[in-house]
């Protein structure tokens, strides 16, 4: 799936961006701009969601055979994430570079929104598997650009000594729109409606944010891009910084755990559960429910009782735990209503885990503050590439021992992955 298609750390980013020289100008954030940018942020990732969490294995399902849907959809799911993976950075360059009269980032919200929007229509009404991994990736390049250039005004907007509370705010998002998305695809019987609907109205929201605030405009012309600034948006040297390789490494493993029972949990209701397939689109809803609540619970408690008490590191480990612990309970699961109980255990690890996981980063941070926006995301890396490799190896693993095989396998990794943050020394 492509939950994290996109970049969920991007307000983090936003807000340990070094000062810029436009700062000391910026007045405190509109009412208008407080409210709406969180909520064009939720209407965004619905958009996006809807089909990664549902639809797309639907749509796979009623163009394939049982046995080719599963290699189906990781093709799909795994090169849609490799191009959310390399888009959102892209495409936030170039919004910074971007010179239109009308302003920096509103084109590219605007411009982007709609791409995705018709991308999705064609999703919904492709009958083939070419057409729909091709509608995927102009989804994926479209909201991917709106995403990245709306996160983006938050250094534009907002002074410093707020950025963090609203950084809060659109951390949130992504649970929201979650639950929206599949709030939305459990109300409608096909495929089309199910990607369209939530479209429709996070492309509005989207769009009607756009027109609230006072977009920063460049007037001058920045020098042209070359390969090796965009290369180097996408890396740094683990040998000169063995903590955030190490934090990297970790963030990397826990989340190739939760993908991996993620992305099929669909497909484990109707094969291994023997789900009747109207009733999966309501299961999914109300298990994204369960997790995201616990989600949102922790992810706020957690930052805050880390920084109460110090420690970092014992809380990552204890939070990756949790989240494998709800794995573990989803794969050995026998009915649905284990399902929903591990969702909930998983659901209230993450909160936690991406609050203080966040929080070490930044505590590992170089003084210098010259990278910390690009470190922040070579770590959105690590969370955005376990959706195009486990869809890779899922197909053989599936094929040996069913979705309980993948949950388990997930959870070793995720399990080994949380104590590799041992590793890292300097930080509590």
């Amino acid at each position: 799936m492509a939950v994290r298609t996109i970049n969920q750390d991007s307000a983090a980013q936003a807000a340990h961006q070094a000062p810029s020289s436009l700062e000391p100008s910026i007045s405190k954030a509109s009412r208008a701009y407080v409210i709406g940018m969180p909520i064009a942020s939720a209407g965004l990732w619905m958009a996006v969601l809807a089909p990664a969490i549902v639809v797309l294995a639907i749509k796979v399902s009623e163009i394939t055979t049982p046995d080719t849907r599963a290699g189906a959809l990781s093709l799909v799911a795994g090169v849609g994430a490799i191009v959310a993976l390399l888009a959102n950075p892209f495409f936030g360059r170039l919004s910074d570079r971007t010179t239109s009269r009308f302003g920096m980032r509103k084109p590219w919200i605007i411009g982007g929104a709609l791409t995705g929007l018709v991308a999705l229509f064609f999703l919904g009404s492709a009958t083939t598997v070419t057409g729909v991994l091709v509608a995927w990736i102009f989804a994926q390049l479209g909201f991917n650009a709106a995403l990245a250039a709306l996160v983006a005004t938050l250094p534009d907007q907002a002074a410093p000594s707020e950025r963090g509370r609203l950084s809060g705010l659109i951390g949130m998002t992504l649970s929201v729109g979650l639950v929206a998305a599949a709030f939305f695809a459990q109300l409608f019987d096909n495929a089309l409606q199910m990607a369209v609907v939530p479209g429709v109205v996070g492309t509005a929201l989207a769009i009607g944010f756009a027109f609230t605030f006072k977009d920063r405009v460049l007037t001058e012309k920045p020098a042209p891009l070359n390969l090796k600034e965009i290369l180097g948006s996408f890396y740094f040297n683990p040998r000169t910084y063995p903590g955030l390789g190490w934090a990297w490494l970790t963030k990397f493993m826990v989340y190739v755990g939760y993908c991996a029972a993620l992305l099929y949990l669909p497909y484990f209701f109707t094969d291994q559960l023997h789900v009747a397939p109207t009733q999966v689109t309501t299961l999914v809803f109300q298990a994204t429910l369960i997790s995201s609540a616990g989600t949102v619970l922790t992810s706020v408690a957690g930052g805050w009782l880390s920084d109460r008490i110090g420690k970092r590191k014992g809380m990552v480990i204890a939070s990756a735990l949790i989240i494998m612990v709800g794995l573990i309970v989803i794969a050995t699961s026998s009915t649905t209503d284990q399902v929903l109980v591990g969702q909930a255990i998983a659901g209230l690890g993450l909160g936690c885990f991406g609050a203080v996981d966040v929080a070490l980063i930044a505590d590992l941070l170089p003084g210098t503050q010259s990278e910390n926006a690009k470190t922040f995301g070579v770590f959105n890396i690590a969370q955005a590439l376990p959706q195009s490799l486990v869809p890779a190896v899922a197909f053989p693993v599936i094929a040996l021992g069913g979705y309980p095989a993948l949950f388990l396998g997930g959870a070793v990794v995720g399990i080994i992955g949380a104590i590799l943050v041992t590793r890292i020394k300097g930080v509590k």
